[in-house]
């Protein structure tokens, strides 16, 4: 009996120590056995379950994303076919030979709340065509020229003294071209060395600069008396 008990005692010791050693599953070989498929569904749950959850929360940002893309591309598509309307009109008035009847003018359209500049420029002024004579050695030999011109109806003159046209007897200086050819054709005709130039001078210019919009009337407020003087208004690109 002894021996009986010894060995028992023996046997349960040594199970102890190999379910203590080896895991419950792997002590016995007879574990439960779950057919293929069902082990194949059970593993696939978890993973479909996430998967379909990933796709639930991707699928609307992918579409947000996209439709963000779309509308931001439209919009720098029109972005880029926009383009800046100036609705301004800008003018230039003028010219003025005098100041004062430019800030006259100027008045006119500062009391209908149009704001305007004036500005000053040097510019050369057409006089005419100035019909002349040389070949005088002396002011008094210039003199007696014309006290002979003027026995054949010619009495105006002055004599001029420039870089080549010393002691020159000037007969006029004519606007109009067609009163110089007459004048050129009588001293031809009376054998003298004629000879025409044109004239200019270097005077201060004004001009007045308004800006208006494009939404308003446009406003023109000079006279007949501007337009004999050969003012105008000028329309030009704004600055």
């Amino acid at each position: 009996m002894k021996i009986f008990f010894s060995l028992l005692l023996l046997a349960n010791i040594a199970f102890g120590l190999m379910q203590w050693l080896l895991p419950y599953d792997q002590l016995f070989q007879e574990n439960k056995k779950f057919p293929v498929a069902e082990e194949l569904r059970l593993l696939s749950e978890p993973v479909e379950s996430r998967l379909i959850e990933e796709a639930s929360i991707s699928e609307p940002e992918q579409d947000t994303e996209q439709a963000m893309e779309q509308v931001m591309e439209q919009a720098s598509e029109f972005l880029v076919a926009e383009e800046t309307i100036d609705t301004r009109l800008c003018y230039t008035i003028g010219p003025f030979k005098e100041r004062t009847r430019a800030l006259e003018v100027s008045r006119r359209y500062s009391n209908s709340d149009v704001r305007t500049e004036l500005k000053s420029s040097l510019e050369k002024e057409y006089l005419g065509v100035m019909v002349y004579l040389t070949g005088n050695n002396s002011r008094q030999d210039a003199i007696n020229t014309a006290e002979k011109l003027a026995v054949r109806g010619i009495r105006d003159y002055q004599i001029i003294n420039e870089p080549g046209k010393t002691n020159a007897l000037s007969l006029g200086v004519f606007g109009l071209k067609k009163n110089a050819d007459r004048q050129v054709a009588r001293l031809k005709k009376l054998k003298y060395p004629v000879k025409t130039e044109l004239r200019y001078r270097e005077r201060t210019i004004y001009w007045l600069y308004n800006e208006q919009s494009n939404d308003s009337e446009l406003l023109n407020l000079l006279d007949v008396d501007d337009a004999d003087k050969g003012i105008g208004q000028i329309p030009q690109q704004c600055p």
